[in-house]
């Protein structure tokens, strides 16, 4: 080996050891606690990650699971969050996780009585959104927080919720929706079955699905059809307008269509929005390894420059 290429060598390494010496300095201390707020009166769990050495009110950012998930799924992303100087609050929705059950009326069929049953593990669109607004409620009256920098971060179908709350919520204002089909935009005759579904729950004879029932694939949580019928953020996308957006998509997403999901909710987008291709990406690759690593440089870097 010659003497100059043992110096490029012994460069590039020194300017490695370099970059992780400033990376290491960067990141900040944390501390991590466990809390409980409410939601439509319903009991959810949350974890906070917050640096421990910054003074003052922190921007927030308040983040959820995907369908079938846990908030301890989550653990990495935020505490990456966390250290970057953010006050994280990563929940679970209600019936999942550590979070209380959502309550409804079952009605016997044979005696016509009710009785009152805890039901886990449903996908309900509109009970997840309300659960972020809650969230953002509490941030936003948290003296830890900086009511005016609060950001929502979610991953595949939570993607979509919190384009859906950025768009009825102004407190919003910046936003990340990973790896997220955004919705789920059926066409008018898979909409109208959608309803009578509603129809038949609504008259009592129909129930709710199994809990954590797998609804596609092995997704685990039923999901709640006349609900859904009533969720596209997708269209909901046109009216973000002071919300920073950041989509950021698998390359090779395998469960559906980027260019008929993602792409129409940021090109809807009449504020700031920004559309990132994660090169190499399946859909379950951005939950770790170096497309993990990417993900959450760009999300980083987004909620730095936006909150």
């Amino acid at each position: 080996m010659s003497f100059s290429n043992l110096k490029r060598i012994v460069f590039f390494i020194s300017k490695v050891i370099f970059f992780c010496e400033v990376a290491s300095v960067n990141a900040q201390p944390i501390e991590i606690t466990s809390v409980e707020l409410l939601s439509d009166g319903t009991k959810i769990h949350a974890t906070i990650y917050k640096p421990t050495e910054v003074v003052g009110k922190l921007p927030a950012i308040a983040m959820a699971h995907g369908w079938g998930g846990e908030a301890s799924y989550l653990a990495s992303p935020a505490r990456r969050f966390a250290e970057a100087g953010f006050f994280v609050l990563v929940f679970d929705y209600r019936g999942w996780g550590k979070s209380d059950s959502r309550l409804v009326q079952k009605k016997n069929v044979t005696t016509g009585n009710y009785e009152t049953v805890a039901y886990k593990g449903l996908v309900d669109p509109l009970d997840q959104a309300e659960d972020y607004f809650s969230v953002v409620n509490w941030l936003a009256t948290d003296h830890r927080v900086d009511s005016a920098r609060i950001g929502l971060w979610g991953t595949s179908w939570s993607g979509g919720t919190v384009v859906y709350v950025a768009a009825r919520d102004s407190r919003v204002k910046a936003l990340v929706s990973q790896a997220s089909p955004v919705g789920w935009a059926g066409d008018a005759d898979t909409m109208k079955r959608f309803l009578v579904t509603g129809g038949e729950r609504a008259r009592g004879i129909r129930g709710y699905p199994k809990p954590f029932k797998k609804e596609i694939g092995n997704l685990r949580g039923g999901m709640v059809y006349e609900r859904l019928a009533r969720f596209n953020p997708r269209e909901d996308a046109a009216n973000i307008t002071k919300c920073a957006t950041l989509f950021l998509v698998a390359e090779f997403e395998e469960l559906f269509d980027n260019q008929k999901t993602a792409l129409v909710a940021h090109n809807r987008i009449p504020g700031i929005s920004k559309y990132v291709i994660l090169k190499g990406a399946s859909h379950y690759s951005v939950y770790y390894g170096e497309v993990a690593k990417k993900a959450g440089t760009e999300a980083v870097a987004w909620f730095l420059e936006h909150l």
